[in-house]
């Protein structure tokens, strides 16, 4: 396809009259689509990221649905690679995570109990002639099911010029709020038109394959504030990293994606010293996948954080910003004197990695007590008459 035409495509198809989701149908389905689900894996090392993820398109009023979607992905810079992913890749994240759960469980379980659990956090659960040299446009890829186009609007008039351009052609124009903050922030679109195998249709809901994506971004970053008009949808997002996330900041993001705890005890940044699963590690691009001494993993998982509002606007609209895990250091891991990950460690440091916090706070009580005895024994023996002195 020349690129005049590509582009033309590409910008028409970002600007239907439905871009104001990140899944679209082309205009002459009668329907239209929501999500149920998004899955999704990010693997974070040194200002690279590698995200594996699957969104669950449902198409409502269209018999069997249309014989093609589009979908627009969001991301902070050009990407450095795709490759269509496997339900394994995702899966093994959230196998990972589980794993390193159920340890940090069984470790929480077996330290000496107190009744003073705030020592481990808890987490509830223009004018003119418009100019082309706005757009930076990529090259096309096929991967899968997937043919990816990256276009990024360059400069504080490409909003406009684009909804300009689209105006003067006949095509219908986007709201410039939805745009304005990845516009702003020089954002990728990802346009991606998705197609079933030749002579079929995507169904009433498509069981897509994931889609990796690589790029460079200092933070571990998740795609959320372009799906506001997208539904209700859940979401598994399991993030591995090479450093914890910051505890205040990664609180924030849980409230907001409206993510639930297993158990009354939210156990975050939980570290691996083991390699990393296989089905991750094959995964990573070749810039990620050395060793980084510690591996940490989160998860959130929600059943829904973009319901309506009383304003009949979604949640999701109202946010200022989009979804960024910033990075934390050693005083955002959990308490060493119990949690010790998968390491390898004898029965000795065991014991005292589980009991060490009763043996110092007995201790402390044990000093308090003998000082407080003595201290009421001298005033006692400083509080007797004295016997006359011997004539």
């Amino acid at each position: 396809m020349p690129a005049t035409r590509a582009l033309l495509l590409l910008v028409v198809l970002l600007f239907s009259a439905r871009v104001s989701a990140c899944c679209m149908v082309p205009l002459n389905f009668p329907g239209d689509v929501d999500q149920a689900q998004q899955q999704v894996l990010v693997m974070h090392r040194d200002g690279h990221q590698e995200m594996v993820i699957r969104v669950a398109p449902v198409f409502k009023g269209g018999g069997d649905g249309p014989l093609y979607m589009t979908w627009v992905l969001t991301v902070p810079s050009m990407p450095t690679g795709y490759r269509e992913a496997t339900q394994e890749t995702l899966r093994a994240g959230a196998d990972f995570h589980e794993q390193m759960f159920t340890l940090a469980r069984r470790q929480w379980q077996a330290r000496t109990r107190f009744l003073f659990s705030e020592l481990l956090p808890t987490l509830s659960s223009a004018g003119g002639a418009p100019k082309l040299a706005e757009l930076n446009v990529g090259p096309t890829v096929r991967v899968g099911s997937y043919t990816i186009t990256p276009v990024q609007a360059v400069g504080s008039g490409a909003l406009e010029a684009l909804n300009t351009w689209l105006r003067q052609n006949g095509f219908p124009t986007e709201d410039p709020g939805h745009m304005k903050y990845f516009v702003d922030n020089n954002f990728t679109f990802l346009c991606i038109y998705v197609t079933p195998p030749s002579g079929k249709t995507l169904g009433s809901s498509a069981e897509l394959p994931p889609l990796q994506v690589g790029f460079d971004c200092p933070e571990p970053y998740y795609p959320g504030k372009f799906s506001s008009r997208q539904g209700d949808f859940s979401l598994d997002l399991t993030v591995v990293t090479d450093k914890p996330l910051e505890m205040d900041a990664l609180r924030a993001r849980i409230a907001q994606l409206n993510a639930y705890s297993g158990g009354r005890v939210e156990l975050c940044n939980l570290w691996s010293v083991q390699p990393l699963p296989e089905q991750i590690l094959a995964a990573m691009d070749g810039r990620i996948n050395a060793n980084a001494g510690r591996w940490y993993v989160n998860r959130l998982v929600s059943r829904g954080f973009n319901p309506l509002g009383k304003d009949g606007q979604p949640a999701i609209a109202s946010w200022n910003e989009d979804i960024f895990f910033p990075l934390g250091n050693h005083t955002d891991e959990l308490p060493g004197f119990w949690y010790y990950g998968d390491e390898d460690i004898w029965f000795g440091e065991r014991f005292f990695r589980e009991h060490a916090l009763a043996f110092m706070v007995l201790s402390g009580i044990t000093l308090f007590s003998v000082l407080f005895w003595r201290s009421r024994r001298n005033r006692a023996r400083n509080a007797k008459p004295k016997s006359p002195a011997a004539g």
